[in-house]
């Protein structure tokens, strides 16, 4: 496997993640959060009825068939029902399209005191472009909204 993700922590300056909507910044630290790795964690959600997007360029090997990722996520939520009413998605894009759907995280995992804790999310990717988009996107209901905090990704590449 290779390591495709080349800021995984947020704290480096380059590649920098790109922001949408760009404030507010979906990039924090102390004293909202401490984050895992470094002093910058992913911030996304928290405000009812937005979608939020970071994203970031990849390169990808030739003859990719596999992709996991790895990392540290704390969902704080003031969500009761059984539902996925706040989801945060992991996606690989070649252009609009997916080419890698790894996964989500949502509310039912979330509590209202949070604590960083490990995921895992694996999938086939259906081609290889050379470059690709990795994307984090949360999409929250307009009611008891939910925040992801994200740390310390690895995206690893298998052609396996």
């Amino acid at each position: 496997p290779v390591e495709v993700l080349p800021n995984g922590s947020f704290d480096a300056s380059t590649p920098p993640w790109v922001q949408d909507p760009v404030t507010p910044s979906l990039l924090c630290g102390m004293p909202l959060i401490s984050p895992v790795d470094g002093t910058t964690a992913a911030c996304l959600g928290g405000t009812d009825g937005l979608i939020q997007t970071l994203t970031q360029p990849i390169a990808l090997p030739a003859g990719l068939k596999t992709l996991t990722l790895t990392g540290k996520i704390c969902i704080a939520t003031t969500e009761t029902v059984a539902a996925d009413n706040d989801v945060a998605t992991f996606d690989v894009l070649d252009g609009t399209t997916t080419i890698a759907a790894l996964g989500k995280q949502t509310n039912q995992q979330g509590s209202m005191a949070c604590q960083f804790g490990a995921f895992t999310l694996m999938t086939t990717a259906t081609s290889d472009p050379v470059t690709a988009t990795f994307r984090i996107r949360s999409t929250l209901n307009t009611q008891m909204p939910t925040s992801f905090y994200i740390d310390k990704l690895s995206l690893t590449a298998s052609c396996n």
